[in-house]
C-alpha cells in the first residue's frame, strides 16, 4: 500500500488516504475529576465533528504526571455514549498491572457499546510508583508484559479458558485486529518489541522522539524509523495490513512567542515531576521543548518539520498531542481545530467521506 501522490507523510491506508489523523488526550489539569471527565467528552465530540479518525486517552495511576485517567476504558465508555463515529483508543493501558482476562472482558463490553470503535493500545509502563503499589516487580517488566500479551491474545482469539471450554463473553473477534502494542521506552528492547507486535498481527505505537537520554532529535527519529522498518519486515498476517501509529507533540499557533507563553506553565510542571520523583529536566523552556520533541509555531512551519520526520514516512496513523502545554477547554478546542483544518491538511490528510463515516456509526 502506498500513499497518494502529493502527501508529505504516510504509508497509505485502505480508504485511499495517506494517513489517519488521531489525537491523544492528556487530562493533566487542575480541575476536579468530574469536570475533567465532562470536558473530555466535549473534546471528543468536537474532534468527531472536525473529522479526526480516533481519539486516545492516556492511563496514569495515582495522579502521576497530574493526569486524571486511571481507568481509561471507563472514561471511553462514557465518551462512546456521546459519539457515533470516532475511534476510541487507549494510549496506553499498562497491561502487566492488569489481569488480561478482565481487560478483555471490559474491552469487549466497551467495544459492543461503542459499535466496534475501540482501539486497544497496550504497553508495559515504566512508572515505578505504580509497579510498587500493584505489588509487581519492575525488573521483570518485559517478561511480565510478554506473558500478559500472550494471555490477552488467547482470550481475544476465543480460545477455551478452562476445563469447561468457556470462552470470552461478549466475544470480540474484531477487536483482535484493533489491538496495538507500544514499543518499550528502553531502546535496547524496542526493535524486538516491534518485531513481536508484527508477528502477532498487532499495530505498532511509537511515542515522541524525545532526547532526554541524550542525542539529537533526528537521531531519535531515525531510530524510530528503523523500528518501523523492522516491524514491517517482520509482518506475518495475510488477512490485514500493518498499522503504525507515530505520536508527535505539536502546538499550532500563528504567534510562536505567544505559544511559548501558553506552554510555559506546563513545561514548569513537567520539570518539577518525573516517574522517579526527581526533577525530569532542568534548563530553559526552549531547551525543554527541544528535548521533549515538542513542535511549536505556525501550522505551515510544523508541517514542514513533520514532513522531514523519517518515522512518519511509513506511518499509517499520526497521533498528535498538545503537551507539554496544559490548555484550558477553549484553547484545547482551538488546538483541535488547528490540527484538523490547517496542520494535517498541509501534510495531505483529508477527513473520511460521509459514506465511510456512516459505516462506523453505532446502531
Amino acid at each position: 500500500m502506498t500513499a497518494p501522490a502529493g502527501a508529505l507523510i504516510g504509508a497509505g491506508v485502505p480508504d485511499g488516504r495517506p494517513f489517519r489523523l488521531n489525537f491523544l488526550l492528556h487530562l493533566d489539569n487542575d480541575l476536579d475529576p468530574a469536570t475533567a471527565y465532562r470536558q473530555a467528552i466535549e473534546l471528543f465530540v468536537a474532534a468527531e465533528h472536525l473529522g479526526y479518525d480516533s481519539g486516545w486517552v492516556i492511563q496514569r495511576h495515582f495522579r502521576q504526571g497530574n493526569e486524571h485517567v486511571s481507568a481509561p476504558l471507563v472514561v471511553l465508555a462514557a465518551i462512546a455514549q456521546h459519539t457515533r463515529r470516532i475511534g476510541l483508543g487507549t494510549g496506553v493501558l499498562v497491561l502487566p498491572l492488569e489481569d488480561p482476562l478482565r481487560v478483555a472482558e471490559d474491552a469487549a463490553t466497551l467495544d459492543e457499546i461503542a459499535g466496534g470503535r475501540l482501539e486497544l493500545g497496550i504497553g508495559s509502563g515504566p512508572f515505578t510508583g505504580a509497579w510498587e503499589a500493584f505489588g509487581k516487580d519492575l525488573t521483570a517488566r518485559h517478561q511480565l508484559y510478554e506473558e500478559s500479551v500472550n494471555r490477552l491474545h488467547d482470550v481475544l482469539d476465543g480460545r477455551p479458558l478452562n476445563s469447561l471450554h468457556e470462552r470470552l463473553h461478549p466475544p470480540a473477534p474484531g477487536l483482535r485486529s484493533r489491538l496495538w502494542q507500544a514499543t518499550t521506552s528502553a531502546p535496547e528492547h524496542a526493535k524486538s518489541a516491534a518485531q513481536a507486535a508484527a508477528r502477532a498481527g498487532d499495530g505498532l505505537q511509537l511515542s515522541r522522539a524525545h532526547t532526554f537520554g541524550g542525542g539529537t532529535t533526528r537521531e531519535a527519529q531515525q531510530r524510530q524509523a528503523e523500528w518501523v522498518e523492522a516491524y514491517r519486515e517482520a509482518w506475518a498476517p495475510t488477512d490485514r495490513e500493518p498499522r503504525v501509529q507515530v505520536s508527535r507533540a505539536v502546538y499550532p499557533h500563528e504567534d510562536r512567542d505567544e505559544a511559548i507563553r501558553l506552554v510555559t506553565p506546563g513545561v514548569r510542571r513537567w520539570q518539577s515531576w518525573s516517574s522517579t520523583g526527581a526533577p525530569s529536566h532542568t534548563g530553559s523552556v526552549e531547551e525543554y521543548l527541544v528535548a521533549d520533541h515538542a513542535l511549536i509555531g505556525p501550522s505551515e512551519e510544523l508541517a514542514g518539520e513533520l514532513s522531514e520526520d523519517p518515522a512518519l514516512r511509513h506511518a499509517t496513523d499520526l497521533l498528535i498531542s498538545f503537551v507539554p502545554g496544559v490548555p484550558d477547554l477553549g484553547e484545547h478546542l482551538r488546538l483541535l481545530e488547528a490540527g484538523a483544518r490547517d496542520l494535517a491538511p498541509a501534510l495531505g490528510w483529508t477527513p473520511r467521506s460521509e459514506g465511510d463515516l456512516g459505516r462506523r456509526a453505532t446502531p
